[in-house]
């Protein structure tokens, strides 16, 4: 095997132009975001001088974008997605816009911004969900890890360069013609999307109940209990996400344990990272992995081991650079391990959902990560206070890795799941798929069967 094959796989970019707009559109709406939410923290606090008010805006965004994407699951399966991510993105312009007249204001009002913070947050919800269950539809099946690595480099991207390029800004302009950049930015996202193809949904599925279906979640609760590798993701999916790696417990940790070090918070924040673009970087054996299911669970039970590990750096009197050393490579083990699992999960979530599901499906996904997020600090907040922000990190990551034992042990499915094989330019028959459901080798009646998708032309 050579050092290319280890490479991450770009080939989606390469052959799909619909799915190589829908990635620059990604990465310019995440790094306007990213910038945006520096600027908004920032003039919330100037404007309040409270830390708590800074939450209050945190949680609105968070409420609204779990409110928009269990609206956009159900949008993006009745409706045209292109159409629904055009309208979405379009409609946050004109949030970051508002944004932008506040804060040219003599006096900015918080009320003005918590308004467009909301809207903006139930537009990003919606567009979210509607381009998650579109990109499997623009690309071939065996390229969904491809596919899934490429939409979590996007994140990647705009989580390490974009907060950067926002405090540089926020510090020459101030904040309102930060907003305006994100909402031009915002504009470029929504043109950039307005020129791929129509996309309505379910357009391929011919299974029984798609006649049947009422279009509502309760659909989708049904089909993920019955399609077990389904029904297991997602079961272990609300376990990470409400007892994931601590990150709101870095700056009481830095501070107790590192004298408040600023440049350590920093390091403590980036190695998450660090872990996650070096697996991006060298994910090409994703996409050969012969049991993806496996792959997925041990990286489940990887991150939580590292976030064990993370939390022992703390309690084994190695010193401060021991301390710092240890906790640094289990943070970026613990970076490395989850977007393994989110690139796996991504695509055999897709694979295994009918196309007329998705959008709901990969709402209820979506949603179980941001309600992690909010009640999942609040228990590692009340955790720390029991033991120590040491001991909340052991308390998760010893959850979390037996998780992934227990959904191993009682969903053979998962642990046995496979994707479609690579393509073969020479064979032009239709795909066989193995009709064993728990095996998780193949869809069977509550699963899609993937075609192989036609080989688009040449773009240039």
């Amino acid at each position: 095997m050579s050092v290319r094959d280890h490479l991450i796989d770009i080939s989606p970019l390469r052959d799909s132009r619909d799915f190589r707009a829908i990635f620059i559109a990604r990465v310019v709406s995440l790094v306007g975001l990213g910038m945006a939410t520096v600027a908004l923290s920032d003039q919330v606090y100037d404007l309040t001088g409270s830390t708590f008010q800074v939450a209050v805006a945190g949680t609105v965004m968070s409420v609204t974008v779990l409110l928009g994407s269990l609206a956009g699951g159900v949008m993006a399966d009745r409706m045209d997605r292109r159409g629904i991510i055009v309208f979405a993105r379009g409609a946050a312009a004109l949030a970051f816009a508002g944004l932008a007249v506040n804060a040219f204001q003599p006096e900015p009002r918080l009320w003005a911004i918590l308004v467009c913070v909301a809207w903006d947050g139930l537009a990003t919800g919606v567009s979210v969900t509607a381009l998650m269950a579109v990109a499997p539809t623009l690309v071939r099946p065996d390229q969904l890890p491809a596919a899934g690595t490429l939409i979590s480099l996007t994140g990647e991207i705009g989580s390490i360069g974009a907060p950067l390029l926002g405090g540089v800004l926020l510090a020459l302009w101030g904040p309102g013609p930060v907003y305006t950049l994100a909402a031009v930015t915002t504009m470029i996202t929504t043109f950039l999307i307005s020129r791929i193809r129509s996309l309505p949904p379910g357009a391929g599925d011919d299974d029984d109940e798609a006649e049947e279906d009422s279009g509502s979640l309760l659909v989708a609760f049904k089909y993920a209990w019955r399609n077990k590798v389904v029904g297991g993701l997602l079961s272990l999916g609300g376990v990470t996400a409400l007892f994931t790696m601590p990150v709101v417990l870095f700056p009481e940790m830095v501070d107790k344990q590192f004298d408040d070090s600023e440049v350590i918070l920093g390091l403590l924040y980036t190695a998450p990272a660090i872990g996650s673009v070096l697996v991006s970087a060298g994910s090409g054996w994703l996409t050969r992995a012969a049991r993806p299911g496996k792959v997925l669970l041990m990286a489940a039970f990887t991150g939580g081991i590292a976030t064990i590990g993370f939390g022992m750096s703390g309690l084994l009197g190695l010193g401060v650079v021991g301390h710092l050393a240890l906790a640094m490579v289990m943070l970026a083990v613990a970076g490395a391990a989850g977007t393994v699992y989110e690139i796996l999960e991504y695509a055999l979530i897709q694979h295994n959902t009918p196309d007329r599901l998705r959008g709901r499906i990969v709402s209820v996904s979506t949603t179980q990560d941001t309600a992690g997020d909010l009640v999942g600090d609040v228990e590692a907040a009340l955790v720390a206070k029991w033991f120590s922000p040491a001991g909340a990190a052991v308390v998760n990551g010893v959850i979390c890795a037996l998780a992934a034992v227990v959904v191993a042990v009682a969903v053979p499915a998962l642990r046995k799941a496979t994707l479609p094989a690579g393509w073969d330019d020479d064979d032009d028959d239709d795909e066989t798929e193995d009709e064993d459901e728990d095996a998780g080798t193949g869809p069977s009646a509550d699963a899609p069967v993937l075609e192989k998708a036609p080989r688009p032309a040449p773009t240039g």
